[in-house]
């Protein structure tokens, strides 16, 4: 496992909050879609999304299980992650991406979106 950051779920889950309370939208990684973040607090992210008009609870317990993954194996995709998470996924993918200096993604060709931890 890489050494990177040493920081507990809680700092990265404040990371994640500031992020997304300085902004109005976030699209997600592949397909770009946008959704709307409607509201931020200590336990949740409400998003809607502008091609459906779905509003997504993003909860803090959801963040903490795609951190974990990402935090044990370095690397995951959408796959790695519990069908529990079905709809969520995706959007999830694109807070820990974009909203953490040490969470990069990639997709190349057919193969599957990929987060993972990058040193800084």
């Amino acid at each position: 496992m890489l050494n990177l950051t040493k920081k507990t779920f809680e700092q990265v889950w404040l990371d994640i909050l500031d992020f997304a309370k300085n902004q109005s939208t976030i699209k997600t990684l592949v397909q770009e879609v946008r959704n709307d973040i409607i509201s931020t607090d200590d336990k949740n992210i409400t998003v809607k999304c502008r091609r459906t008009g779905n509003e997504r609870v993003l909860w803090k317990d959801d963040f903490q299980y795609a951190w974990k993954c990402l935090e044990s194996k370095n690397a995951i995709t959408l796959q790695d992650i519990e069908p529990r998470l079905r709809g969520r996924k995706s959007i999830i993918f694109a807070f820990l991406a974009k909203s953490l200096s040490y969470v990069n993604w990639k997709k190349v060709g057919s193969s599957p979106l990929t987060i993972y931890l990058i040193d800084c």
